[in-house]
């Protein structure tokens, strides 16, 4: 009776072990993702940012009247 006791809780600790194995598994992947969601979220923001820049920039040559460099002969 004694052995099946310490059978039974050597296995029951074996399965603890393994859920929270597969339990911090579980946690890491999901922090992965966030980590993958936020740079991803971050070159998104930077990129409209740099469209946005840009777009501001080509209105003010047009409103300046630049419309280029090169030369009107053809």
């Amino acid at each position: 009776m004694l052995r099946e006791k310490t059978k039974d809780a050597s296995n029951a600790r074996a399965f603890d072990f393994d859920k929270r194995l597969a339990e911090i598994r579980v946690k890491e992947q999901a922090l992965r993702q966030d980590k993958k969601d936020q740079k991803k979220a971050a070159k998104e923001k930077a990129r409209f940012e740099l469209i946005k820049d840009l777009e501001s920039e080509n209105e003010m040559t047009r409103l300046m009247g630049f419309g280029g460099f090169g030369s009107s002969k053809k």
